[in-house]
């Protein structure tokens, strides 16, 4: 799968699991009926072989896990799923998703799922999404009908719970539907074939047959930018990021927009219009790992050197896995507040 699996609302945080979020993961998805973490059942051993499975399952394209996270204190709230259903003539997935007990009723269902099912389009490039849900529970079908999501029927025999075969409401998402900000129905799964096959002036030339009939979609326009860059051609892509951006585009896209217009300012010297774009994308997005890194690069050309180096250090800190680092996590911050300070015992 090409793109990033990662988005942000104005409230969430939706990536896959990493072997930081431990703590977090465990203060409030393993609570049994004690109302404590079970901690000799979900040890972070267990964590980590499990969080392996996932990137596993990944790898081999037969589904993702993705945990939502509070921005503003990455605390975990929920759990999403993707299962690969199908590929070849139509990829089709189910999508499965869970708010932790201490956080329902506050809307993070709708603008978590709503925000996970653009992931669907691309970067899974999911022509079909399933929800399915039992018959009794209502709240999943009001959620399911908010969401714009069709109603497909009901699937008898279908799904085994407790030895019984029980009936399921099915609701479908189909890409045609829900196209990216509006844009008309464009064959978007040529252009990422295409891409893959590294024939990026040929892609450029089907999204420029779509400009012409969408010049002002915001879609349409950042897979234009992103097809110029693919070429090197970055003074030709800034136009079309800055159309992007202003006219609308939305998360994940926006995101990235934000990174392929501040990162490309910044390969062509233009480092105050980069520090500018990355630093409204930050706005937006403030948690974001690849913003911020190509924000401590921009930083750096702007003579800025220890801002630089603590911002890298702290992004560094807040996605590694690697327990070594960690080890050394209240040192490092505190060192990279204190760059140039000294101590003499």
């Amino acid at each position: 799968m090409t793109g990033t699996l990662m988005t942000q609302t104005e409230r969430l945080t939706i990536r896959p699991y990493q072997l930081t979020d431990y703590p977090s993961w465990l203060a409030q998805s393993a609570v049994p009926s004690s109302g404590q973490p079970d901690e000799t059942v979900f040890t972070e051993d267990w964590f980590k072989t499990w969080v392996a499975e996932q990137q596993q399952r990944a790898a081999d394209d037969l589904g993702y896990c993705f945990g939502v996270f509070r921005t503003t204190d990455r605390v975990h709230l929920g759990t999403i799923t993707f299962s690969t259903l199908a590929r070849k003539s139509l990829s089709a997935a189910t999508i499965g998703f869970s708010i932790d007990a201490p956080f329902v009723r506050q809307g993070y269902a709708d603008e978590a799922v709503a925000a996970a099912l653009s992931l669907a389009s691309a970067p899974l490039q999911y022509q079909r999404i399933e929800v399915r849900i039992p018959l009794d529970d209502s709240v999943a079908v009001q959620l399911a009908r908010r969401l714009g999501l069709q109603d497909d029927g009901i699937r008898k025999v279908w799904f085994p719970d407790n030895h019984t075969w029980t009936e399921q409401r099915i609701f479908v998402r189909l890409k045609t539907e829900v196209p990216p900000t509006g844009t008309p129905p464009f064959d978007w799964t040529e252009v990422s074939r295409l891409r893959q096959e590294k024939q990026y002036a040929v892609a450029k030339d089907v999204v420029a047959t779509y400009i012409r009939q969408a010049p002002d979609d915001p879609f349409v326009n950042y897979q234009m930018a992103w097809c110029h860059d693919s070429l090197g051609e970055e003074s030709a892509a800034v136009p079309y990021y800055v159309k992007a951006i202003t006219s609308g585009l939305t998360p994940p896209y926006l995101q990235q927009a934000y990174i392929g217009l501040g990162s490309t300012y910044r390969a062509l010297g233009r480092y105050a219009e980069a520090e500018q774009t990355l630093t409204a994308g930050l706005v937006r997005f403030p948690n974001h790992p690849v913003l911020q890194t190509f924000y401590s690069l921009t930083l750096h050309n702007l003579d800025r050197a220890s801002e630089s180096t603590e911002l890298l250090i702290r992004t560094l800190l807040d996605t590694t896995a690697d327990r070594d680092i960690l080890t050394y996590e209240r040192a490092l911050r505190f060192y990279a507040e204190h760059l140039d300070e000294t101590w003499d015992s």
